[in-house]
């Protein structure tokens, strides 16, 4: 990576801040970019943070990506089109985050706006999506809220008996993934990157309860009443809110194989349990201390 010319989109966000220090810490030359730039003062020798909004259009982007090697988008896959606009010569690697959300059985906005996205990849060609499944660690907003709940509530209640699947993905194995695909130069279909193996969400629960030293039983409710209580956190102060569409989404698979992403990235995930371990090293689970 040394000397590579690395424009990150969205780096002050949780998988970019990781993305951008990583990326430094092989000497690679780092063009931070986002909203605002406050979180990214003090980047050290080689980081250059630079305020864009996204949402201005490919305009504003243009001149502050010229020059790039490669460019990552962290920030969401809606902005495919405008960065794929403002990188007109096709010369640079582009890097971007997708989501499994596209997969989803509930189509929404987000899911089109990820099928858009790996649409837009393949007609540019010099580049590759990578589609993660739900990612924790660092400052997340997944399974970090899980262990806010297993403090907070001694029961937690799941439709179908919380027997669907899911696959979490630590943000470093995240980052580990965009680094080899830059390394490696990979193009092609997308990848998915998920997490070592699926688990369903009453496994999930209690393996995090169990990470934060507590105990917490699990019980089946039925969808509607479960979206009731969904709705009733928007106005407990101190729990984690909970949208309709995340309960409705509670009654999917979102399980996916990862040999794609062994064989064609050379990554192999962390369980959740190892990525539990690194979250309780680094003081991220709530009321536990770094180790």
């Amino acid at each position: 990576m040394k000397g590579l010319r690395v424009a990150v989109i969205g780096a002050t966000g949780n998988v970019g801040r990781a993305l951008t220090a990583a990326l430094l810490a092989q000497g690679a030359e780092v063009t931070a970019i986002a909203r605002t730039v406050s979180w990214l003062q003090g980047l050290g020798e080689g980081g250059r943070p630079v305020a864009v909004d996204v949402e201005g259009g490919a305009d504003q982007l243009r001149a502050v990506l010229a020059g790039a090697d490669c460019v990552i988008n962290a920030a969401h896959a809606r902005f495919t089109s405008v960065i794929l606009a403002a990188l007109q010569d096709k010369l640079a690697y582009l890097v971007t985050l997708g989501s499994t959300r596209k997969f989803t059985r509930f189509p929404d906005e987000k899911a089109a706006q990820v099928m858009a996205a790996d649409a837009a990849h393949r007609e540019y060609g010099n580049g590759i999506i990578l589609h993660p499944t739900m990612i924790y660690g660092g400052a997340d907003n997944n399974i970090s809220r899980v262990l806010k709940f297993t403090r907070w509530a001694p029961v937690i209640a799941l439709p179908n008996r919380g027997k669907a699947l899911l696959q979490p993905i630590h943000r470093d194995d995240v980052v580990r993934c965009v680094l080899a695909a830059i390394e490696k130069s990979v193009t092609g279909a997308p990848i998915i990157i998920a997490g070592a193996e699926p688990l369903d969400y009453a496994q999930l629960i209690r393996v995090c309860a169990h990470a934060a030293g507590r105990s917490v039983r699990v019980v089946s409710a039925p969808l509607w009443g479960i979206q009731a209580l969904a709705w009733l956190t928007n106005f407990v102060p101190g729990v984690p809110a909970i949208g309709g569409d995340e309960v409705r989404r509670l009654l999917e698979d979102k399980a996916f194989d990862i040999a794609p992403m062994q064989a064609r990235l050379g990554v192999t995930p962390c369980t959740l349990e190892e990525g539990l371990a690194r979250m309780a090293a680094a003081g991220e689970i709530p009321g536990r201390h770094a180790v």
